[in-house]
């Protein structure tokens, strides 16, 4: 029997379930997801204020998830985008809310590049990997958004 090929948004949303559910019950073993050759980006500020920078390969992406000490991580996902990209991949961007260690709820945006497994036709792992929270990126957008329409407003 020949397997009808998922749709990308088929692919994506899959995949988002798993991702996050593996986020929440075993954050260990996240770096699982990814190759050899992937990239991870996660938001966070260095030590000199400026947003993180990426790792590459997977043996610096296994440190880099065991040093954001991920732990009884909570995820609202408010919306799923996902595309077909080039050599069959899948691009997927993430909409929601994370909470890590109890925390408070933090907006994020979250992009993957998915690329096909060689040895499936229907596997795929994490080529690429940016994740960002929108404070850090926009600050106070809808505080600032909010004076510049009551200063424009008032004119």
């Amino acid at each position: 029997m020949v397997m009808e090929k998922p749709s990308p948004l088929d692919v994506g949303q899959e995949f988002v379930r798993q991702y996050y559910t593996v986020l929440k019950k075993a954050p260990a073993s996240l770096h699982r997801f990814y190759g050899r050759s992937s990239s991870f980006v996660h938001g966070g500020l260095d030590p000199n204020g400026k947003l993180a920078e990426a790792v590459y390969e997977h043996e610096e992406i296994r440190k880099k998830i065991k040093s954001l000490q991920f732990s009884e991580c909570c995820t609202k996902i408010w919306h799923v985008d996902a595309h077909g990209t080039l050599s069959d991949g899948v691009v997927v961007q993430v909409l929601g809310e994370l909470s890590n260690s109890g925390q408070p709820m933090r907006k994020f945006m979250q992009t993957f590049v998915l690329a096909l497994d060689g040895s499936s036709s229907n596997t795929f792992y994490v080529h690429h990997n940016i994740f960002r929270y929108e404070d850090e990126v926009f600050g106070n957008s809808h505080a600032e958004h909010k004076e510049e329409s009551e200063e424009k407003s008032a004119i």
